[in-house]
């Protein structure tokens, strides 16, 4: 029995139940960085598109299999970095939904960002994995992508105590590390009681 292929297509506002569903499961699957990825919002998704629909350096894409949803991709085309004017196709949240894995709708969605590289002139595609998505980046890896750097992030009130100078952070910063520790002797703890 064949499986049927997935169809890519632009985003319209009669998918935004489904984008949400597929937000909320992108974020789930983010775990402890999924303050990094925007909740779901119909509102603000509304006007996403709608920007995104009048902007030609950007696309918003869905993937179907049998009329269904199962997919969504952000492309956007900007310089590869800041300073280099190599142009580069971003590929942004890329989802599969949960129950379509492994049918080729990532494949899909990739052959879309390739054709719109090539409306936009672009000789590199480029997206971010985030590190805890292990599948995710084995499938990145399989079809040629390699890291290019490693992207980090900080909390704006997490930066600004660290950047204190010595003595107004330092109070804080041997609390925390303390209870670190003390958190990693009671587990160290418990695995021998157990």
């Amino acid at each position: 029995m064949t499986r049927p292929a997935a169809c890519v297509r632009a985003a319209t506002l009669d998918d935004i139940p489904a984008l949400l569903e597929l937000w909320a499961e992108l974020r789930d699957i983010g775990g402890r960085m999924e303050r990094l990825i925007p909740g779901p919002d119909a509102a603000s998704l509304r006007e996403r598109l709608a920007v995104i629909a009048d902007d030609p350096a950007a696309r918003a894409l869905v993937a179907e299999v049998d009329g269904q949803v199962a997919g969504m991709m952000l492309l956007t085309a900007a310089p590869f970095a800041p300073l280099f004017d190599q142009r580069s196709v971003h590929a942004h949240y890329l989802h599969v939904k949960d129950g379509f894995r492994r049918r080729g709708v990532g494949k899909a969605l990739l052959a879309a960002a390739v054709t719109f590289a090539d409306e936009v002139g672009a000789e590199h595609v480029i997206t971010s994995v985030l590190p805890q998505m292990r599948e995710t980046q084995r499938f990145y890896a399989r079809l040629g992508f390699g890291p290019v750097v490693v992207r980090r992030s900080a909390t704006v009130s997490v930066l600004r105590r660290r950047l204190a100078p010595t003595g107004a952070g330092s109070v804080t910063d041997n609390l925390l590390a303390r209870r670190r520790s003390l958190r990693r002797v009671r587990a160290a703890v418990a695995r021998v009681g157990d």
